[in-house]
């Protein structure tokens, strides 16, 4: 990285372009003051210099940077088409075919209040109750990122800012064709239309309908199928703040490699299992729905098991390949801590009466107070 700037800063007495690029770094990763930068780096100039020094290298470093990385590793001009196809994983290739998918998510970035009334309402978000401005993150499967927008202010929802992409962002079609994915979160449920009018195919996780507990079968494999595939700052920064994050972006594109490949053979198995899987019809749940089984009644209490109680022995290879990855297997460790203090490390297992290959386990809720 030293390299890209070499050819426009000079070496001096004061610092070494490697060591102005690591102040530029060092400024970003951990937000010290110019002051603190300077002493760490030894500055040999008067002490009320030190921090204006290192500030002006700081701006010098920023703007090579930017003019070097940014053009060729960020924005809707820097990939062909043939290009980004090639950042594809097994899963949105084996769910979503040869389209080109495109993840759409807000950035939050938090930031001081302003003595500006009118900026400090502007960036206030209800949602974060903090202030901050916003980019949009459009990132392939694998983590690259082609481009971030923005910034936005904090008020604004991430559907409204799609929306204005949208419709002022003509490079889109330069690398989009009609029927192509964009896989958004619920919070984009406003814009789902303004997508669909432009020919693509949006992903989104389903809504509970009115009244509703829980997702329908298909519902939740549609949602299982879309999540599979899915710093705070000085006031002096927000002026540049756009060309800081786009030209950390870009670095990232440029040196990081990808956070996701999700291309061996065991994620194309995994994708293809859970495709098949896809309309598979739940036993437990035909079993509900004709009533041969009560949620509510004819269940025993599993007190002692015979020592002799037949139960499968379950991998952790095994429950991985079962929930298809390993979120709920994580989820799991949070879902029986409650129990380790409540209920002095017990659970209530219960055998259904009329099928006894039926178990459950009455465990805390993570969205309400009911088991």
């Amino acid at each position: 990285m030293c390299s890209l700037i070499n050819l426009h800063m000079r070496t001096s007495k004061h610092r070494l372009p490697f060591e102005a690029v690591c102040m530029y770094w060092i400024k970003l990763k951990t937000n010290l003051s110019f002051r603190q930068i300077g002493t760490l780096f030894k500055i040999q100039t008067k002490e009320e210099n030190i921090r204006k020094r290192v500030e002006n290298i700081f701006h010098t470093v920023s703007r090579y940077l930017y003019d070097a990385i940014v053009p060729s590793h960020l924005g809707f001009h820097h990939l062909s088409r043939a290009d980004a196809l090639t950042h594809h994983t097994a899963y949105t290739e084996t769910f979503f075919g040869h389209s080109l998918a495109l993840i759409w998510d807000g950035t939050y970035i938090y930031c001081n209040k302003s003595e500006d009334h009118k900026f400090q309402k502007e960036t206030y978000s209800g949602q974060k109750c903090r202030h901050l401005v916003k980019f949009m993150s459009i990132v392939f499967p694998d983590g690259y990122v082609f481009d971030l927008i923005g910034p936005f202010n904090g008020k604004e929802n991430d559907a409204k800012i799609s929306k204005a992409i949208l419709e002022m962002n003509d490079d889109l079609s330069m690398i989009y064709e009609v029927g192509d994915t964009q896989i958004v979160d619920r919070g984009f449920r406003d814009v789902a239309g303004a997508f669909e009018e432009l020919g693509f195919d949006i992903r989104m996780p389903s809504f509970l309908e009115k009244g509703a507990k829980q997702l329908e079968t298909e519902q939740a494999n549609e949602t299982r199928m879309t999540t599979k595939t899915r710093w705070r700052i000085s006031q002096d920064f927000l002026v540049n703040i756009d060309v800081l994050v786009r030209t950390l972006a870009a670095s990232l594109n440029k040196c990081r490699p990808r956070l996701f490949h999700g291309k061996s053979p065991e994620d194309y198995a995994l994708a293809s299992k859970m495709l098949l899987m896809h309309n598979k019809t739940s036993h437990l749940q035909q079993v509900i729905s004709q009533g041969d089984l009560s949620l509510r009644k004819n269940w025993k209490n599993l007190l002692h098991c015979d020592i002799h109680f037949d139960f499968p022995y379950l991998t952790l290879d095994f429950l991985r390949e079962y929930t298809c990855g390993v979120y709920q297997i994580k989820q799991s460790s949070t879902y029986a801590k409650p129990h380790l203090y409540d209920h002095d490390g017990e659970f209530e297992y219960q055998l259904s009466s009329s099928d006894d290959t039926i178990l459950r386990c009455r465990i805390h809720s993570k969205h309400s107070s009911t088991s």
